[in-house]
């Protein structure tokens, strides 16, 4: 059975605030981490570096709704990453002004150590909390700078 990541956060932002955040070099550099090469194209591909990281992360922009969607393939760079799908799903939260993230990591192969996987889940729980920060403020302040 494969390991799948599931986060929710409420973010005092509109759909398509957030949309521009996820699907932007601008934005991406904003929350998740500086070095990051997006434009908001389906067919496209993402690439984020990191410090340390022998190789940046690649992504494949599989999906973007500007109403509530953004999807990605990841195109196999990082360890137990290959083909795993990352979603980004945008609703209305429970009140005026405020916009639920569905975020979804689904596919991560069951050889994957639980360790590992758990840190994988923290981390993107880091990078959601500063996309929430991003969003309501207009600040850049990237979870993995």
């Amino acid at each position: 059975m494969a390991h799948d990541i599931l986060l929710s956060v409420q973010i005092h932002a509109s759909p398509e605030t957030l949309v521009r955040a996820l699907t932007t070099s601008e934005g991406l550099a904003a929350f998740w981490t500086p070095d990051s090469t997006a434009e908001p194209r389906v067919g496209s591909e993402a690439r984020f570096g990191f410090t340390g990281a022998p190789v940046p992360l690649r992504m494949q922009v599989d999906e973007i709704d500007t109403s509530g969607r953004v999807a990605w393939t990841c195109l196999g760079d990082f360890p137990y990453w290959a083909d795993t799908r990352v979603s980004w799903d945008l609703v209305d939260g429970p009140d005026a002004g405020v916009t639920t993230v569905l975020f979804k990591h689904l596919g991560f192969p069951k050889e994957q150590p639980e360790a590992e996987f758990a840190s994988v889940a923290y981390t993107w729980a880091t990078i959601l909390t500063a996309l929430k920060s991003y969003a309501e403020s207009g600040v850049p302040a990237p979870a993995l700078a």
